[in-house]
């Protein structure tokens, strides 16, 4: 955060008798839709925003975007692997030729906190389903977001429509699906009775897969279910039980 804050700081304070015409500051989109993991990185270019529309206020040049993430340069880049995560959950990255005519533009038009981002809305609520709930969201969700609950209900209608031994195979199956594509790997490498965690499943990863398993099952699910539950099997058999007792007490209920 410090780097960010105290460089445009000083920045802003340095150039104050400077007749500028442009004072251009490289946000991220991790301060428009946040990122586990990351608050003094999502902190630090709000703060940014933030500077930007001061600076405008006091009729100042400035102008701060959100960039989502490079393909050939910056950390998503430098590290393949976040890239490739990132993109699993939606947020695709563009090539710097594409940032400079954006950037252009939003030049032109006056822009004083805009976000760039390729965003596809319907995984990124697949990997992060409270998000849909927040009123900043509702217009993305209106356009693409209510696909994604459309497959969790139709595997949930057939869930429901199995015969009771074929529950536990088919929940499994949808645990081990869903766990290698936040590990990436290949499902049938998630065995019923190895570890999570010898699978490399590490915390932010299991707050996404537990976000994943909630969108699919329909469920609120504990913080700690993949550390207590913390194989493929144990976990489904704990998911069929709660499911259970879900349609048991709305049966009751009617």
């Amino acid at each position: 955060m410090a780097p960010k804050a105290d460089g445009a700081r000083h920045l802003d304070a340095l150039t104050v008798g400077d007749p500028l015409d442009l004072f251009v500051l490289f946000s991220s989109a991790a301060a428009l839709v946040g990122n586990a993991g990351q608050a003094g990185y999502a902190a630090g270019n709000a703060y940014l925003d933030g500077l930007a529309e001061a600076r405008r206020r006091r009729g100042r040049p400035a102008l701060s975007v959100q960039w989502g993430p490079f393909a050939d340069v910056g950390l998503a880049a430098q590290d393949g692997n976040r890239g490739d995560r990132l993109s699993e959950r939606g947020m695709g990255s563009f090539p710097v030729a594409q940032a400079w005519p954006a950037l252009a533009r939003f030049l032109r038009d006056g822009e004083r906190v805009v976000g760039y981002v390729p965003l596809n809305v319907r995984q990124w609520f697949d990997a992060y389903p409270d998000t849909a709930a927040l009123p900043s969201w509702q217009e993305l969700r209106a356009e693409g977001g209510a696909a994604g609950g459309a497959d969790s209900k139709v595997f949930l209608d057939r869930l429901h429509g199995a015969a009771p031994d074929d529950r536990v195979p088919l929940v499994e199956d949808k645990v081990r699906e869903l766990t290698g594509r936040v590990l990436r790997i290949d499902p049938g490498a998630v065995d019923q009775q190895t570890p999570f965690k010898a699978l490399g499943l590490d915390s932010l990863m299991s707050l996404e897969l537990r976000n994943r398993l909630e969108s699919a099952f329909g469920l609120k699910l504990s913080p700690t279910l993949l550390w207590t539950y913390g194989t493929a099997g144990a976990l489904a058999s704990v998911l069929c039980e709660q499911l259970l007792d879900i349609a048991t007490e709305t049966e009751r209920v009617q």
